[in-house]
This record gives structure tokens, C-alpha cells and sequence, in this order.
């Protein structure tokens, strides 16, 4: 489907409207994210230390830093969302 002139602009206004919205409310849930991101990426070592290790307090730490890791994961979105209900 090809865009008319005014169409390409309509939508190129509307972008450079929105984006810096976006940019702020990623900011928001960003520090959330990256911690929860580093405890599921800490989680899948732990487990594939427990493994090929067999040390078997891997196994509930891993468990512990895959619920801690999506736990801050939820935050994060929940945070994001929120920042799009609050829309200014």
C-alpha cells in the first residue's frame, strides 16, 4: 500500500509527536529492567552450573534468581504501563 504526500507527513508529524513520550516512559522502567535482566541472565548460570557441576545449592538459588528476575520484570512493566495512563 502506497502513502499519499499528506499521509507520509501526517504520520511523520505524528511520530516526531510521540517519540520523545516513548523515550521518557522507556527511561521509567529502564533501571528495573536491566536489573531484572542481569538476576534471570545470573539465574540461567546458576543453573547450568547446578548442571554440570552437581552442587545442589545451585538448584534453589537458581530458582530464587529466575522468581527474583521476573519479579523486577513485572515492576518494570507494570511501571511502563502506568506511565501510559498518565499520558501529558
Amino acid at each position: 500500500m502506497r502513502m499519499s504526500p499528506e499521509e507520509r507527513k501526517e504520520l511523520d508529524d505524528w511520530v516526531e509527536k510521540e517519540y520523545p513520550k516513548s523515550i521518557r516512559r522507556m527511561e521509567v522502567s529502564s533501571p528495573f529492567h536491566r536489573i531484572g535482566k542481569y538476576l534471570i541472565i545470573i539465574g540461567i548460570l546458576a543453573y547450568a552450573s547446578f548442571v554440570i557441576f552437581d552442587i545442589s545449592i545451585l538448584k534453589p538459588a537458581t530458582i530464587i534468581f529466575l522468581l527474583a528476575g521476573m519479579g523486577v520484570e513485572i515492576i518494570a512493566l507494570t511501571k511502563y504501563f502506568k506511565s501510559l495512563s498518565h499520558d501529558n
